[in-house]
Formats: structure tokens, sequence, C-alpha cells
């Protein structure tokens, strides 16, 4: 019986489709799912015309000036909360479950087997898109998943990307 579900979303309407599943398996077994949101780690963005700075009133070729645009950190709340937000719409789909939400910033595949890890998960489930056939099966999220956790993976696949 599965107690503990880890479910990874993205931002789409295709990476949802499985909730209404997991919801289901919580249902029956008394169970809590947590919905995660993996980001790529934001970074601090600089302005591309870089000058050389003057010391003094000397000109020094090797101190430099950049405008900074966006300070990654700063990127990276605004994404959470954003992340948050979307997670908190999905739970209107898990009614009568006990669900909670992580967002995390990394590698996708390393992420998930991390909070699969930290959250003691019973279960990961997932939808996944169809792939071309020319595509390389490690590429899949599924596949690098299985490979790096002893976690069973559900995935539900779905049509053509």
């Amino acid at each position: 019986m599965v107690k503990r579900i880890l479910v990874p979303v993205d931002t789409n309407a295709r990476a949802e489709r499985i909730v209404p599943v997991v919801a289901a398996l919580a249902r029956d077994g008394g169970g809590t799912v947590r919905l995660l949101h993996v980001q790529p780690v934001p970074r601090t963005h600089v302005d591309g015309d870089v000058h050389p700075m003057s010391w003094c009133g000397q000109d020094s070729g090797d101190v430099v000036a950049a405008r900074v645009l966006v300070y990654g950190h700063a990127q990276e709340e605004q994404l959470e909360a954003e992340a948050l937000a979307r997670l908190r719409e999905l739970e209107s789909l898990l009614d009568g479950v006990v669900v909670e939400r992580s967002v995390r910033f990394g590698e996708i595949v390393e992420e998930i087997a991390r909070e699969a890890s930290e959250f003691s998960a019973d279960l990961v489930a997932l939808s996944e898109s169809r792939r071309p056939w020319w595509r390389p099966a490690l590429a899949r999220i599924v596949d690098r998943l299985r490979a790096r956790t002893s976690v069973p993976v559900l995935a539900l696949s779905g049509g053509a990307s």
C-alpha cells in the first residue's frame, strides 16, 4: 500500500494528467501526496555591455564594470512563489487527500530523486509525453529516474508532444 506519493509536475497541463490517478490511489490508501516542481538554478544576469573602469583617473584594463540586470536569488524567490501558487491550484484535484508542496532548483532527475529520498516516498508518479522514435531513450526523465532511485516510478504516457 502506498502511503507517500511524490508527484513531480511541470507548469503545463500535460504534466498534471497524473494528479487524478494519484488522488484515487491516495484516497484509497489514506496516503499523503507531495507535489513537486523542479526549476533550473537561476543565474545572475548582467548587461552584456561591459566597460573597462578607470581607477582614480588612470585607465585599468583589469577592472571592468558590468550592470546587474537580475540577481539569481531574487529570480529564485519569484520562481518559487509562482510555482507554489501553481501547485496550490492543483490541490483542488486532490480533494480529501493530505497534500504537501515543494519547489526545488537544480537538475530535474537529481532533485526528484533527492525529494523522493527526503520524503520517504513509496511511489513517484508523473506524466510523460510520448517521444519521437529518433529521440534517445536515455534522455527520458522516467528512465533516468528509475536508474537513479529505488522508489517505484509510475508513469502515465500522454500524446505526442
